[in-house]
């Protein structure tokens, strides 16, 4: 009797033993899932970080060749202008008043740049 009394309380002892160790190991997984959860969404993150960086470098280079065709096209519309009112001034006619503002607005405007 003593030694089933002493089989069943040593059985007794390991399975509350193991369902300490289960309760444990249990909440030690759903204190990690948080912990998990973030790793998952900063791995996102971060390659999401890094698509943005390669588009933002394609488009910097798409900026830099907009600047440069803007430059061009400021310089050849100056050009226009001031061919245009040199015509006016060599044939002696007349030159319009929006062909002088206009002169005046793009000089203004590359003196602001």
């Amino acid at each position: 009797m003593e030694t089933m009394q002493l089989v069943l309380t040593t059985l007794s002892l390991i399975i509350s033993l193991s369902t300490v160790c289960t309760l444990i190991y249990g909440f030690g997984k759903f204190l990690a899932k948080p912990h998990d959860s973030l790793e998952q969404r900063v791995a996102v993150l971060e390659s999401r970080l890094r698509d943005v960086d390669r588009e933002l470098l394609k488009g910097k280079d798409n900026f830099h060749e907009q600047n440069v065709t803007n430059e061009v096209l400021i310089h050849s519309t100056l050009a226009l202008i001031e061919f245009e009112i040199q015509y006016c001034l060599t044939e002696k006619k007349p030159m319009s008043n929006d062909l002088e503002k206009a002169k005046e607005d793009l000089h203004r405007y590359l003196a602001k740049k």
